[in-house]
This record gives C-alpha cells, structure tokens and sequence, in this order.
C-alpha cells in the first residue's frame, strides 16, 4: 500500500486527542472559549515543547516515518526532526503527519491547532502515549464524533 494511502486509511480509524483541555470545550453564549485560545494561540511556546517532548519520547521506542506533504522522512537524525515540528509549529508546513508503521498509527499535528491527533492507537502504544501525554500535563481522550458521525 503506497503511504499516502495508508495515511487516508489511518485517518478514518478510531481518534484520540492530545489536548491543552481535559474534554471537548461545551459553546458559552459570550464566547469565553475563544478569548482563551487567542491567549494560549499567543503563548505557544511550552505547548510546542510539551508536543515535540511527547514525540521525541516516543521516537525512543518506535520508528517514526514524517511525512509533509509529498516529503517522506524514515527515522530522521533527532535535530531533523525537531526542525520540522518547528516549521510547522511556525506555519511554514500546513500539518505533519507521524507514521509509527510497526504499530499501524499515526500522529497528526495541524499548524495553528492546540491539540495533535492520534490514529488507531491501542495496545502497549496507547498506554506508552497516554503516561506521555500525562507526564507532560496535557490530556488524552478520544476524539468525539462530530454531527455526521465521524471523528
């Protein structure tokens, strides 16, 4: 199976998110949610260590394989790889994708975004991701499912 296609398929698996909030954010009628993401938007920078400390952990127990758009990158050289979560932490990539392949999971990292998504964890993985996440004061649950039934 060509890699973009395993990304599309990984994609449609069971979400989790790592998020600065415990639980998705219920709507206020003042939109106080939204003055709160404007200030951590504004101070991301422990948040992006926080992500690039989760991943590099896990970089010590798995084979990660970074794809940016048609750019694959096999288990890159550690400073390459914080490079490129600054890049897109700074806008420069639209989104990293992870491809942890040995596991069949992936993690997801949008600029702009306030969490990363993790694909089809479960296992010795998940619970790996989730003492990481924790480790690091962020927070890991499933992804909810939107209006349409999809993640």
């Amino acid at each position: 199976m060509v890699l973009s296609d395993k990304i599309d398929a990984l994609m449609d698996k069971k979400a989790y998110l790592i998020d600065i909030f415990p639980k998705t954010v219920p709507q206020k009628a003042d939109n106080r949610y939204f003055a709160v993401e404007k200030f951590f938007q504004q101070n991301r920078s422990e948040f992006e260590l926080k992500l690039t400390s989760i991943i590099l952990k896990l970089y010590c127990y798995y084979n990660l394989t970074v794809v940016i758009d048609s750019n694959i990158t096999e288990n890159p050289q550690v400073e390459e790889l914080t490079v490129l979560l600054k890049k897109c932490f700074s806008g420069e990539f639209g989104y990293i994708n992870i491809v942890l392949a040995e596991c069949e999971a992936m993690l997801s990292l949008n600029y702009g975004d306030l969490y990363m998504t993790a694909y089809n964890v479960s296992g010795e993985l998940k619970e790996l991701l989730a003492q990481l996440v924790n480790a690091e004061g962020l927070f890991f649950y499933e992804a909810p499912l939107d209006n349409f039934g999809e993640e």
